[in-house]
Formats: C-alpha cells, sequence, structure tokens
C-alpha cells in the first residue's frame, strides 16, 4: 500500500516566526493546554496563519508544555505558560522532532510488510504558516526535519533499534533490501 498525505503539527523556528509575526504576536504565544485554533490564548495573527494546537482533545497532552519544568498537569486549573517565547519555540521543535521521528519510524517499521511509501504532506510551505513542514518558507528547517531525517537512517545505520511509545516494546528496523538472519547484542 501507499499511504498518502501524512503529517503532524509543526512551528517554524523563532527567527522565522519573527520575520512574519508582529512583536504583540511573538509576545501572545498561546497557553499550555490550548486545544482550539481560534480564539482562547491564541492571537489573531497566529490564527490567520493557520496555527494548530500541539495538544491531544482527548487526552489533553500539551507535546510543547510537557517540557516544561513543572512540567504542564492538563488537570490544573491554573492557566499555565512556557516562560518565554524561546523556551514555547525551543520545545515545539523538539516536540516535532519527536513526532515526526515516531512517524516515520512507525512506516519504516512494516516498510517491506504493508507499505511501499509514504507521501509527506507538506515539506514546505510556499507562503508563512504554523501548518505542517519540515522547512518553512524562508528555508530553515523545523524540528520535523531532524526527526525524519534521524528516523530515515540517512547518515546511519540501516538496521536499528527503535522504541514503540505506543506500547514501549523494542523493535528492529531494517531499511536495507536484505534479509537480517543473525542479531548480536
Amino acid at each position: 500500500g501507499f499511504q498518502t498525505e501524512v503529517g503532524s503539527v509543526s512551528l517554524p523556528e523563532l527567527e522565522s516566526m519573527k520575520r512574519f509575526l508582529s512583536l504583540e504576536a511573538l509576545d501572545s504565544y498561546p497557553n499550555c493546554g490550548e486545544t482550539s485554533e481560534y480564539g482562547s490564548s491564541v492571537h489573531e495573527e497566529w490564527t490567520y496563519f493557520k496555527y494548530i494546537p500541539f495538544t491531544e482533545e482527548d487526552t489533553g497532552l500539551d507535546h510543547i508544555c510537557q517540557f516544561a519544568f513543572p512540567p504542564y498537569n492538563h488537570n490544573s486549573t491554573n492557566i499555565h505558560r512556557m516562560a518565554t517565547i524561546d523556551d514555547y519555540t525551543w520545545a515545539a521543535q523538539f516536540a516535532q522532532y519527536l513526532q515526526y521521528k515516531s512517524l516515520f519510524e512507525g512506516y519504516a517499521y512494516r516498510i517491506w510488510e504493508w507499505y511501499s511509501a509514504v507521501f509527506l504532506w507538506k515539506v514546505s510551505s510556499p507562503s508563512p504558516t504554523f501548518r505542517g513542514a519540515l522547512y518553512d518558507m524562508y528555508l530553515a528547517t523545523t524540528g520535523g526535519y531532524w526527526g525524519a531525517r534521524a528516523a530515515l537512517a540517512v547518515e546511519g545505520d540501516h538496521i536499528r533499534l527503535v522504541l514503540n511509545l505506543h506500547d514501549w516494546t523494542i523493535h528492529v528496523i531494517n531499511s536495507a533490501p536484505i534479509v537480517v538472519t543473525a542479531v548480536t547484542w
């Protein structure tokens, strides 16, 4: 099978955001636990550029604010924010790295059984946006780029161990078109 149009949320690097957002909008970055693309703590400029929250609606897990200290607790009644926009964008880049790495490792795990290819929608954008991309319109790479690169072993071993973050099992990924018959630890 050929899986079309996969991807994840994205956030450009801070230097790129400074090129298309006002200072007021930069200072009004979203609160932790934000689940809405519109209103609430999302500034109207973020909405205009198609911001998508990093928070899972069903679990309340905020993939950016989980890196705050102390970590954001979605059961808390107080509004919490990352300390600065620098911290927010750093955590977003790290969250993107983990999400895209997991996404591509998942496809790579079944590459010779279920999938023949995967098409990432979209790799970049022709305009400033917060929608999923591996690099932005200014050609600055996002954490997603580095995560995809790590998962696809661009410069590494084609046979490697990966951790399934869903069920915490370890798997061997063989992205080389040869059968591995002997593995030693």
